[in-house]
């Protein structure tokens, strides 16, 4: 014995790494390398094959159903129907594709578990004595979820349907279709309904809170709040019509992709609606910024939204949006090169934004652009010219231009000459300038510190007075009714005065001394 102990002490320092390996490897309990509970998509694909109409074998179903103590074959076979006409009649697809084929997979906590499907409320797979099975939990669990699937009026509406209602046509039976109809009219008429509700509420709010808001916006808000509640009671009772697990899951889409497409419409109206009232508030106060606030709030709001929807409906389309957002980012920077100048822009309107070189309303100039600024956008500002067309101008480019805020001069300045005949006398130039002096300094708009009339120069063919003046209005349209209300008082001051203001004339001296004969160029007399 003691010679064969070297021997059997070198076998083991040989096998002492496979052994540890195979240990450290090695679960807690027993493996099965094949079989049907072999692993959860071996657990899963054994539960629902089984229950198949084209291969029903409900005893070979359970196999995978670990046995609360006390129930029968019968009893779990029933509980096995049950929780599939659950999966079934909520849409709840079993991707077999997503459960491993592995016999020892954990989950993110490092449990022996994995989930049958998501939003199946807790229904599971564990592994228990080396078989993946459906635990005693679930199978517990399973007429809690049949209640909330199905209510107890549509089995009492079932039990009592005459034979042709459960007659089948096309794989369905008739009573299915008919359910079918009648939710949807039923949908039909809960969104009219709640529409109609909502829309004269905001109505009688609006009224109390005084804002004016277009019936059209209310409308536009109330009919997708009145989808959205109608979507919700179709998802809620269409369990109840019990179709197979493909219609149901194409149905149950269908809802949740109107439900999305409804509330961005609704998230849409209700930004405009905050912003109505924002706007509402903004009026109220002198200063023009959060005017500008109002605009840009509300657009980065719906970019929100339609970022938010998007992402909700690709979720009900099963589109794993993890993956899709992992692979823009490995693609920004390529994605940043594009949109350079997308993003030169919003930093543009930031700076507009906080710089402040014009308000909306405001009138500007800057390199070729010139009118009134009606819009300032996260990437452009809308400029409406003279002639009443619209510029959209990059912010990018507003930001790097010399702008000229005509809106935010003090005083406007008017500039003229006024033509006075040559034969006016001295007495009447110095009453003429004296009124016109008078005049502006009586008018209610002009600068009174610093305005000059003067007697200014001998043209060609008239005696021109300067008139250099400064008018403090806050629009363009009172500036012209000002110079209206002057130039109007100084024409009367020249008629009253005798005044004639002169228009471009020219004298023309004929030399008729050498009469019909031609002259001689260089000489100094006409002939005789």
């Amino acid at each position: 014995m003691i010679t064969r102990l070297p021997a059997l002490l070198a076998t083991l320092l040989l096998l002492a790494p496979t052994l540890a390996r195979a240990e450290g490897d090695a679960p807690a309990d027993a493996v099965l390398e094949a079989g049907p509970c072999a692993s959860p998509r071996a657990a899963a694909a054994t539960f629902l094959d089984n229950l198949q109409p084209d291969q029903y074998l409900p005893r070979k179903a359970i196999e995978c159903f670990a046995r609360p103590r006390g129930m029968t074959d019968d009893q779990l076979i029933a509980r096995a129907k049950d929780l599939k006409a659950v999966l079934d009649a909520r849409g709840l697809y079993v991707v077999m594709d997503d459960l491993s084929p592995k016999n020892d997979v954990l989950d993110e906590r490092g449990r022996l578990r994995s989930d049958l499907v998501d939003g199946a409320d807790g229904v599971e797979l564990r592994r228990i004595d080396g078989r993946w099975v459906f635990p005693a939990t679930v199978v517990d669990r399973v007429p809690v979820l049949y209640r909330e699937t199905f209510s107890g009026f549509s089995e009492a509406v079932l039990a009592r349907l005459p034979g042709a209602l459960r007659a089948t046509v096309f794989g369905y039976e008739i009573w299915q279709f008919a359910g079918l109809l009648l939710l949807l009219a039923l949908s039909f008429l809960v969104s009219r309904f709640v529409g109609l509700l909502v829309r004269n509420r905001l109505t009688a709010l609006t009224r109390r809170w005084r804002l004016d808001v277009d019936p059209a916006l209310l409308r536009a808000f109330a009919w997708p709040l009145g989808t959205v509640i109608a979507a919700l009671f179709f998802l809620v009772l269409l369990p109840e019509l019990r179709f197979t697990i493909g219609t149901a899951r194409v149905l149950a889409i269908a809802g949740r992709v109107v439900t999305a497409i409804a509330g961005v419409l609704l998230a849409y109206r209700l930004v405009d609606l905050l912003a109505l009232w924002m706007q509402s508030r903004a009026l109220a106060t002198e200063n023009k910024l959060d005017d500008q606030l109002v605009v840009l709030v509300r657009k980065a709001l719906r970019v929100v939204v339609v970022a938010v929807a998007l992402i909700f409906v690709l979720q009900n389309l099963n589109v794993d949006v993890t993956s899709l957002l992992a692979g823009l980012s490995i693609g920004g920077l390529a994605f940043a090169l594009a949109a350079k100048d997308t993003a030169a822009n919003l930093f543009g309107a930031m700076t507009i934004f906080l710089d402040t070189p014009f308000y909306v309303g405001d009138w500007i100039k800057a390199d070729g652009v010139e009118g009134t600024v009606e819009e300032i956008g996260l990437r452009s500002t809308r400029v409406r010219t003279f002639y009443n067309s619209i510029l959209v101008v990059p912010n990018s480019l507003l930001t790097n231009a010399t702008i000229d805020n005509m809106s935010r001069r003090e005083f406007r300045r008017m500039t003229t000459r006024f033509g006075i005949g040559y034969h006016t006398t001295a007495a009447q130039m110095e009453a003429f300038v004296e009124g016109v002096r008078a005049i502006i300094a009586a008018h209610p708009d002009t600068r009174k510190d610093y305005y000059e009339v003067h007697f200014n120069e001998f043209g060609e063919s008239a005696l021109e007075v300067l008139l250099y003046a400064f008018i403090k209005v806050d629009s363009w349209s009172a500036e012209l009714q000002a110079k209206h209300q002057i130039f109007l008082a100084i024409k009367q001051l020249a008629e009253r005065l005798g005044v004639e203001f002169a228009f471009p004339t020219r004298t023309l001296h004929v030399d008729s001394v050498f009469q019909d004969a031609p002259r001689v160029v260089g000489g100094s007399k006409p002939p005789s």
